[in-house]
């Protein structure tokens, strides 16, 4: 039996039989026509068509998903895996979500858990990882190079009552991660590295989303993609969401929501918001950081941004499309520097991708010092590049000098993976405030008109692609025409005396 999400009205859902079942699966199947089909091999994507609804009172998201997956490995699988990263909100989960300082700004009403359950599959699966966090999908028959399988799997997320990416705020209901994601294959295996409260520990490829939602009118919907239709059904709203060439999905539902939007060129920017005094001026900001960054590093390719104030234990945080900014920010002006930060990882980490379990300085750096350039090009925000160089410089001086008072010693090389840091402080003073230096450091050597080029570059040679240490040597040592490696390795490997 199949408990499919094709009806709701409360909290009343109807269970259909498996042929119903198959019947529904048709659908998918046609969908996935409309992104068109790739020939270059090197150009096939990942296509999800997922199915869901959301039960308010449970807090429990029910969904199933169909994937239809092209072996690009080079090599022939037994079988593929997916993240589950909602178990890291599990009970007796071996990562803490977040650190211990935020646990009480997170967990707002005292501890609360939260899991992914796999109800159905049609292929045999087990749960692996360290948090029963990777879903592995065995294969009746080897999956050759060039291939491809369809991959059912219907689940049901439990949300935790926090204020976090995943959980029932206390203004906002935030749906990322929610549902199995592919894991990236490489070096031999899929990558299955787990949840950790250091930084973004997350690495997706590039794929299409056809989305159908279903959730109680008195929300309103913020998501990545466009939403194509959307319509009422008895005390239910249900909308349809394609997103092509994005890294993941993300969606976020409030009854407090008021919208603003304003377009920039053939994109809607869409601000989000319930307690923001200065709403016109959060929206005028998003417009300007996508224009800037539209000219400063390469054209936006979507047609929609969605700015969100959010209920989140953190500043902000990244997805495709869709970004989320803190409704608990100390100030306005911090307030604004969020806002630009995570449109500018529309650009690091969105379109050009990175392991940010492994590298996550590489797209937090770039976010951070693309931030400066900002306020560098519009002046009236009476902030400029060497204020924010010179503060953080102090910063990261009397980081050092505490922490090697207390410790003896202090790492702040940059490739290692979140769990090899100590705390959380290790990691922002190394993959934001460090890695912002060296990029600083580096515009000052190469002058603003050859650093800009750079960045364009590295741009186009990675967009829709999964970029490394390596590829960011590469783009500016080819556009700079100098041989940059022994500057970014002394940068990597931690020896750089910081003035």
């Amino acid at each position: 039996m199949s408990k499919l999400i094709c009806h709701f009205a409360g909290q009343v859902f109807i269970t259909y039989t498996m042929k119903k079942f198959l019947l529904f699966l048709i659908p998918f199947t046609l969908g996935f026509c409309l992104f068109g089909c790739a020939r270059n091999i090197e150009d096939v994507k990942t296509l999800y068509e997922i199915k869901l609804a959301y039960m308010e009172e449970e807090h429990k998201l029910l969904g199933e998903m169909s994937v239809n997956y092209t072996n690009t490995t080079g090599e022939t699988l037994n079988y593929v895996c997916f993240h589950l990263y909602p178990n890291a909100f599990r009970e007796g989960s071996s990562q803490s979500v977040v650190s211990l300082a935020n646990y009480n700004r997170a967990y707002y009403n005292g501890k609360s858990y939260g899991d992914i359950e796999i109800i159905s599959s049609n292929k045999n699966f087990s749960l692996t990882g360290e948090d029963e966090n990777i879903l592995k999908l065995e294969l009746e028959n080897p999956l050759a190079p060039n291939d491809f399988v369809i991959l059912n799997v219907e689940f049901e997320t439990l949300l935790p009552e926090i204020n976090h990416r995943i959980g029932v705020g206390e203004n906002t209901i935030n749906f990322g991660n929610a549902f199995p994601i592919l894991c990236v294959y490489e070096h031999g295996d899929f990558d299955m590295n787990g949840y950790h409260s250091n930084g973004d520990p997350f690495y997706s490829e590039i794929s299409d989303y056809s989305v159908e939602i279903a959730y109680p009118e008195k929300y309103t919907l913020a998501s990545s993609g466009e939403v194509v239709n959307e319509y009422k059904e008895e005390e239910l709203i249900r909308a349809v969401i394609k997103a092509e060439n994005v890294r993941d999905f993300m969606f976020v539902l409030s009854d407090k929501f008021e919208v603003l939007t304003e377009s920039v060129g053939n994109t809607q920017v869409s601000y989000y918001y319930y307690d923001d005094e200065q709403p016109e001026k959060s929206l005028e900001t998003s417009v300007l950081a996508l224009q800037t960054f539209n000219s400063l590093f390469g054209e936006y390719p979507y047609k929609r941004l969605s700015v969100v104030e959010a209920s989140f234990v953190h500043g902000g945080m990244e997805f495709p499309n869709l970004v989320l900014i803190s409704d608990s920010l100390g100030s306005y002006e911090t307030y604004t520097t969020v806002i630009i930060h995570e449109i500018a990882h529309q650009w690091w980490y969105g379109i050009v991708g990175n392991d940010q379990y492994n590298y996550g300085w590489l797209d937090e750096g770039l976010a951070e010092f693309s931030t400066a350039l900002f306020y560098d090009k519009n002046p009236s925000y009476n902030v400029t590049r060497e204020q924010i160089t010179f503060r953080n410089q102090s910063n990261f001086k009397v980081f050092e000098k505490i922490y090697t008072n207390v410790l003896g010693e202090i790492d702040t090389s940059f490739n290692r993976a979140l769990n090899e840091f100590d705390n959380e402080q290790e990691y922002v003073y190394t993959a934001y405030v460090k890695a912002y230096l060296m990029h600083d450091t580096l515009y000052e050597l190469l002058g603003a008109k050859k650093y800009e080029k750079c960045l364009k570059d590295y741009f186009n040679e990675n967009k829709y692609k999964i970029a490394t240490p390596e590829s960011l040597v590469s783009a500016f040592e080819k556009a700079s025409g100098k041989n940059l490696e022994s500057f970014f390795y002394s940068w990597f490997e931690d020896n750089v005396i910081i003035g």
